[in-house]
């Protein structure tokens, strides 16, 4: 039985890790000395929605930059860019229709920016 608690311990502990490095990744968006907070991010935000095209043969669909992947994109599927951050390659796309590997019309997510092309 306690061996059973001991290994219960260590994988709730393994958990907690990896969602601290997940979050700390969250919060560090920009240069990897020096992370800003929170009021020092800027956003650029493009007038009018253009539509850009995937041009990876995979791409992932983050929920943060750098963060968790939600899902992928691939070549082809239709994004809108919803803003970016200021010195960053990082922008948060809307997906335009359902994404070829089924994430539905209008999720937001953020992708690299090489990776798209109008």
């Amino acid at each position: 039985m306690s061996y059973v608690r001991s290994r219960f311990g260590l994988v709730v502990a393994a958990v907690l890790a990896g969602l601290t490095m997940v979050l700390g990744g969250v919060v560090a968006v920009g240069s990897a000395s020096a992370a800003p907070s929170a009021s020092a991010v800027q956003y650029d935000v493009p007038r009018g929605l253009k539509t850009y095209k995937v041009t990876a043969s995979a791409l992932r669909f983050r929920a943060a930059p750098g963060g968790w992947v939600k899902g992928l994109l691939f070549r082809g599927d239709r994004v809108h860019v919803r803003q970016s951050v200021v010195g960053s390659p990082w922008v948060q796309v809307v997906t335009v229709g359902k994404s070829r590997s089924g994430i539905s019309h209008e999720t937001r997510g953020w992708v690299h920016r090489s990776y798209l092309r109008r």
